[in-house]
């Protein structure tokens, strides 16, 4: 069989020559194209169930919320393991699925038990949601929004950075292609506070529960078909969405003889910040954090330089006195372990083409087995990319120590072929 294979490659020349081009070929847009990342991801395919619940204890957390949201992932194709925490406020459930499981059919499978664990959760404790679509390797771009002078915090509070990244600059860089989401960090989180005072409660004889319901049953649009004038046709439309705080105080919480009650009447209506449990500071002032992160089985380096465009646009767009300023970008780590094993690949290929040299001592043999480590490199990326692997420190790493593998084979023979044309 190798008698047959070696006397159809000097027949063939040309063949052999134009095999050689195209595996060159398939093993450049290989290396174009195949996935860049530091490390390799280990992450197992997972969902990540999160429910809010603000002020429920763990004990009620785990009894409302984790269990029903447990017993409804059991049962799903391919679960390998179900994991829950349950903490003051916030129930985390992970569902861990077999390896070959697609992540995409996966989170479908959950949306869709999810549908039905909600009819289980009493009603106003939380709605349970999919985390991101990400990995624990995901993280690939942080960055900060703060004021461009300290001298402007009295201009542009802690509250109008938060709200200017959670309703602008998180839905810009959201775009950017491999983004899966945008996570906030820091600030203030601006409320409208309604401030009940019991007293006035007592005095019109109201409860804190008519009140919570009048406020959620008042803050919406509706609509009203329409109506005929003539030839004309008028669209109706119900405007009650609020806007700030003289729109909630003029909510109607009751009427007695025919006099309202504004909730202006019973209650302090004012714009302050949510209950915060921590704060971000960038040389020792606030600011707010963004973490960007990457969709999995998408390359590192590709969407850090999307979210760097995306970047540029988003400082143009921001008002004068707030910076975008980037905190940690996974490139720079990319670009120093790619570097590290690219040299270790090209170091290795010099030194075993000089070792090849001085022991066979003639430059023809040593240029024919040299020819064999670029060409197994192109054929380990085209294995790579039809494996899903990604180029890393690891693998690369890997294709460096296996230089001295690759070429002892051709060594072999080539020492064969030199022993047999002295025996001849």
């Amino acid at each position: 069989m190798l008698n047959r294979l070696v006397e159809a490659s000097l027949r063939y020349k040309f063949l052999v020559l134009v095999t050689f081009g195209v595996v060159a070929f398939l093993g450049w847009r290989a290396i174009v194209t195949v996935p860049i990342d530091a490390f390799p991801d280990v992450t197992p395919a997972q969902v990540n169930i999160y429910t809010e619940s603000p002020g429920l204890a763990a004990e009620d957390v785990e009894q409302l919320l984790t269990f029903p949201i447990e017993s409804g992932m059991a049962g799903l194709p391919k679960v390998q393991e179900i994991r829950s925490v349950s903490l003051f406020g916030l129930s985390y459930v992970a569902v861990y699925f077999e390896d070959d499981m697609d992540i995409y059919f996966a989170r479908r499978l959950v949306m869709e038990r999810l549908q039905e664990v909600g009819d289980r959760i009493p009603e106003g404790y939380g709605t349970p949601e999919m985390g991101p679509n990400t990995s624990g390797l995901g993280q690939v771009f942080w960055y900060t929004l703060e004021r461009a002078d300290a001298e402007l915090k009295d201009t542009i509070t802690d509250m109008d950075l938060r709200t200017l990244h959670d309703w602008t600059v998180r839905l810009m860089l959201r775009t950017a292609p491999g983004v899966d989401d945008v996570m906030s960090w820091g600030g203030q989180e601006r409320q409208f506070q309604v401030v009940i005072e019991p007293l006035n409660l007592i005095k019109y004889g109201l409860t804190f529960r008519e009140v919570m319901e009048v406020i959620e049953a008042n803050n919406r649009q509706v609509g009203g078909q329409y109506i005929d004038i003539g030839a004309e046709q008028y669209l109706v439309r119900g405007l009650g969405l609020v806007e700030n705080e003289h729109d909630i105080g003029s909510m109607v919480i009751s009427v007695e003889d025919g006099v309202p009650v504004y909730l202006r009447d019973i209650a302090t209506i004012v714009q302050g910040p949510a209950l915060r449990f921590g704060a971000v500071t960038r040389d020792g002032e606030e600011v707010v954090l963004g973490m960007a992160l990457s969709r999995i089985g998408e390359n590192a380096a590709n969407v850090v330089d999307a979210v760097k465009d995306k970047v540029e646009i988003v400082n143009d767009a921001l008002p004068e006195g707030v910076v975008l300023r980037p905190v940690y970008e996974r490139t720079d780590l990319v670009d120093k372990a790619i570097n590290t094993a690219v040299m270790a690949l090209i170091e290795g290929s010099i030194l075993v083409a000089i070792v090849l040299f001085l022991f066979l001592g003639e430059l023809r043999s040593a240029l024919v087995v040299i020819t064999a480590l670029p060409l197994a490199m192109l054929i380990a990326f085209i294995f790579m990319g039809e494996a899903g692997l990604s180029a890393n420190l690891m693998s690369l790493a890997g294709l460096a120590v296996g230089i001295g593998m690759m070429v002892d084979g051709a060594v072999v023979m080539v020492e064969n072929a030199f022993r047999i044309m002295a025996e001849r």
